[in-house]
């Protein structure tokens, strides 16, 4: 049985792509229900990830609507309305567990700015991103088990992979919310900062990653994948994308400004 979000009324809410000099932004706008999913906005999150990886970017911005949080995981309008059946209980995490794993695997760098509430699926989808900055008043929190579930977008396996097993067991069986603090030394957290800079600081972080030549940011980024996901095989993607970019015209261009310099 295949199952598709299209298939259901949209839901309030909706998540907005920006894509303007190498930079994307992905916002998550559902300000009645702190910017929770609905299942509208799956349908969403699955269509940009499409328009993501034939995308020129070099980094993705991940953001809820200013004023709403971050994400505070699935809409429970939309849950109770359409996602309490066998099909959704099978086919919602493999479609929304796709996307993010999509998300996570594109060649740009995944940047989280975190204002307010990150929950459930909220704090999932910061598993998908490869550096996280939470003001200091966030809240984030794996609560699922709390609502008598588990994670299901694969933020489960994604944290494990992310802190290791000793520090996911408490965060997915406590189902307590942690301060950005705390999220921190857990190691979900890179960045804390204080209350509404997270997207200013976030920017700024992205800001230096762009004035990078893209061809050396998406290699350095295939080594980081490699790493991550292909171990065996990551010293090869390392010497080849070496390779591909040694004598290229970035390295080039480098190197004559700085013998114009010097």
């Amino acid at each position: 049985m295949t199952w598709n979000p299209q298939d259901f009324p949209r839901g309030r809410g909706r998540v907005d792509l920006s894509v303007r000099d190498r930079l994307a932004v992905v916002t998550f706008d559902n300000p009645d229900a702190r910017n929770a999913m609905s299942v509208g906005m799956m349908a969403d999150v699955v269509a940009l990830v499409e328009k993501l990886e034939e995308a020129d970017v070099s980094a993705v911005l991940l953001r809820g609507s200013p004023g709403s949080g971050f994400c505070a995981g699935g809409d429970l309008k939309d849950v109770r309305a359409h996602l309490m059946t066998p099909s959704a209980a099978a086919g919602m995490p493999a479609v929304m567990g796709g996307a993010l794993d999509r998300l996570a695997s594109l060649n740009a760098v995944i940047v989280a700015a975190v204002e307010g509430a990150a929950l459930g699926g909220g704090a999932e989808l910061l598993t998908a991103a490869d550096w996280v900055i939470a003001a200091d008043d966030a809240q984030i929190g794996f609560v699922h088990a709390a609502l008598g579930v588990s994670p299901g977008w694969g933020g489960g396996h994604r944290l494990v992979r992310k802190v290791g097993h000793r520090a996911a067991l408490p965060v997915l069986v406590g189902a307590r919310k942690m301060t950005a603090a705390q999220s921190a030394v857990l190691g979900l957290v890179d960045e804390v900062v204080a209350q509404g800079d997270a997207e200013v600081s976030a920017r700024e972080w992205i800001g230096r990653i762009l004035a990078r030549p893209s061809e050396a940011v998406q290699g350095a980024l295939q080594i980081l994948r490699a790493g991550r996901e292909q171990p065996d095989s990551a010293a090869d993607v390392e010497r080849a994308v070496f390779q591909d970019l040694w004598g290229g015209p970035a390295h080039r261009r480098a190197l004559d400004g700085v013998k114009a310099g010097g």
